[in-house]
């Protein structure tokens, strides 16, 4: 039985322009200014200290920056989070597949307090076997790391998993990873997900076909079973 493994931001909730305006008004107090070009260049699908040293390198120690990342986000988590919309039948493909046994798990570039909110919040927590954040791995997506580290809780080779994901940092540490990958549109356009790697690519969860899913993974010889990046 392959496994399932979900981003959060952009995949189980809409939240990306949550965040960014969770930027432009949290960065104030730190003189980070980031504009919506910015944001999507550099910050979606990735580490908070990673971009932070990107756009401001040798402004603030490591330290600093895992804590201005912290704050920004205990700042999301207050004012945000609880109105995000969820991504349309995300719900529903998540309690599908569980009722076919599908193991699943989160995982996401932030941290384990906003997975831990949000899957609450969408009433399936409960059916997560397995939650990775994005510090309980060294280095952040593109590195398929993350994704190599879901497979491992959960017990199963990558080349097993379906991975689903919304950013091309994401999309392309999946298929690093040797992970089946579904792009979801919700951040950029399908065609972008799929230039990155992406088997396929959905606008939602709408409807969702999700034996048919099933039966691409778990067919014999699938040419796209290859190991993952383990560098």
């Amino acid at each position: 039985m392959p496994a399932a493994i979900f981003d959060m931001d952009g995949v189980l909730v809409i939240s990306n322009s949550a965040h960014f305006e969770a930027w432009k008004a949290f960065g104030k107090r730190y003189g980070i200014e980031i504009d919506e070009p910015t944001y999507y260049k550099h910050v979606n699908g990735r580490r908070n200290d990673e971009f932070l040293e990107e756009l401001y390198p040798g402004r603030w120690t490591q330290e600093e920056r895992l804590r201005i990342a912290a704050e920004k986000e205990a700042y999301y988590r207050e004012h945000f989070a609880p109105k995000v919309p969820r991504v349309p039948g995300v719900v529903e493909l998540i309690q599908a597949l569980a009722q076919r046994d599908v193991p699943l798990a989160v995982a996401t570039s932030g941290p384990r307090e906003n997975a831990e909110l949000i899957t609450q919040l969408l009433g399936v927590r409960s059916l997560f076997r397995v939650m990775v954040a994005g510090l309980d791995v060294t280095v952040a997506k593109p590195d398929p790391a993350i994704f190599l580290e879901a497979a491992r809780r959960l017990g199963l080779p990558p080349a097993e998993c379906v991975v689903f994901e919304d950013s091309p940092a994401g999309v392309e540490a999946a298929i690093r990873a040797g992970a089946y990958c579904v792009g979801v549109a919700t951040s950029e356009p399908a065609e972008v997900l799929r230039a990155k790697g992406a088997h396929e690519a959905v606008e939602d969860f709408t409807g969702f076909d999700v034996d048919g899913l099933l039966a691409r993974l778990s067919a014999p010889g699938r040419a796209d079973s290859l190991p993952g990046d383990l560098s």
